[in-house]
């Protein structure tokens, strides 16, 4: 045994007690002598890398990483592309050992994902709420233990910034086409994900209306941008659409969790993919315990001027920090909190009744579930809904209820909210 190693598992191999702490690392050796060439078809360590390499990745962390880090940590990712075993080892450099920062995104990722692992250099042994000693990646996470990273932007990254102050208004398609492509490129989150640009409407998460080859579309005056990225079993997509030169764009964000909650081999039976989506019109302020009309971000109007694109991207960029971070990186507990009613300080969210019931359902909350059903089926009755509403509730709760027993039979739930 390595007193550096830190051993990795797949949660369900493991049915034995919780180790004393004097035993934790024996036990966890054995146990990865028993799995290391058993190979698995879980995805929670494939998870926890994910998690993990991203933000040690992460350009905005880049001050608490060396370029030692970064490879080190894509020689595991190399490792883990060759083929997983249900246990297996890492080998922390002495480099490592001593960055307080790589502990801190380890402790956070590994609760993140509740994957089991021992981890020697703070002694803990842990598999989600099982861990040794009792309650030890909570009291890890504890800011005067392992300080919570910050962003820390180089001055040479932050630069190019500068160049995105003073606006030009375009005055064909190619020109704008150029000038929100390069904007993109630039954005602090939008620089990590996929641009494509087409000259039709498409989408990547729903395919009505797509056509067979978007890219060999001529040239009429239309532009859709898509920024996509798949993290921890989750496709995120923002979505942009220039139609004229005079309106500023439509803008839309969404996400499929779909592979992230349900194995591939129940997906069937699900007559629809778990897809969440956000419109900037759907985020207001909330002054007091009054909620205002008002969008939070200012995103429609005109977009001729150098002021009007000025203000546009001002708010865009805002919208965009917004979104990722609250859910970027595979991270649902803002969206968990929106759908029990916790929203962001001076902000409302107006979330549409199949979003709040599926996440109520992903939360195994049976009984919440079955309240705000009663709730909006009510409301909609009150209000002599159309009957085509009243029947998409019908649909949206027969899903979540199928929903909510495929999740809690497989395991692959959030943890239980607990309402603020």
């Amino acid at each position: 045994m390595l007193l550096n190693t830190i051993y990795l598992w797949e949660p369900e191999i493991f049915t034995g007690k919780v180790p004393a702490e004097d035993d934790s690392q024996q036990v966890a050796f054995e146990l990865h002598q028993q799995y290391r060439n058993i190979s698995t078809h879980g995805k929670t360590l494939q998870a926890w890398l994910d998690l993990f390499s991203d933000k040690i990745c992460d350009p905005q962390y880049q001050l608490y990483f060396s370029e030692q880090t970064q490879q080190w940590v894509q020689g595991i990712k190399d490792r883990f592309a060759q083929g997983l075993c249900a246990s297996v080892q890492l080998d922390v450099l002495e480099h490592e050992a001593q960055n307080d920062a790589v502990y801190r995104v380890f402790y956070e990722t590994v609760h993140e994902t509740g994957i089991g692992f021992y981890e020697p250099n703070y002694n803990v042994w842990a598999i989600g709420e099982l861990q040794s000693p009792e309650n030890a990646v909570s009291n890890m996470l504890q800011p005067y233990l392992l300080e919570p990273l910050k962003i820390k932007v180089l001055e040479s990254i932050a630069e190019p910034q500068k160049q995105l102050n003073h606006f030009q208004t375009p005055q064909s398609m190619p020109e704008a086409e150029q000038l929100i492509s390069q904007w993109f490129e630039q954005q602090s989150y939008t620089q990590h994900l996929k641009l494509d640009v087409f000259n039709v409407a498409h989408d990547f998460i729903s395919n009505w209306g797509n056509i067979g080859r978007p890219e060999l579309a001529l040239d009429t005056g239309y532009r859709c941008f898509l920024l996509t990225q798949k993290q921890v079993g989750i496709f995120y997509q923002l979505k942009m659409v220039l139609r004229k030169l005079t309106v500023s764009p439509m803008l839309s964000f969404a996400m499929d969790f779909t592979d992230r909650f349900i194995p591939d081999q129940l997906q069937q039976q699900l007559p629809e993919r778990l897809i969440f989506r956000l419109r900037s019109m759907d985020v207001h302020k909330r002054i007091g315990l009054k909620n205002n009309a008002e969008p939070h971000f200012a995103l429609t109007g005109r977009w001729d001027t150098p002021t009007d694109i000025q203000d546009f991207f001002t708010n865009l960029d805002a919208y965009i920090e917004f979104i990722f971070s609250n859910l970027g990186q595979g991270r649902l507990e803002a969206l968990q909190a929106w759908a029990y009613g916790d929203m962001p300080s001076g902000i409302q969210i107006d979330l549409d009744f199949r979003f709040e019931l599926m996440m109520l359902a992903l939360s195994q909350d049976q009984l919440y579930l079955q309240q705000r059903y009663q709730y909006h089926k009510g409301v909609l009755m009150q209000s002599n809904a159309r009957a085509s509403d009243l029947g998409l509730l019908e649909e949206s709760y027969t899903l979540c209820q199928k929903l909510f027993k495929i999740v809690t039979e497989a395991g692959t739930g959030l943890q239980p909210y607990v309402k603020n």
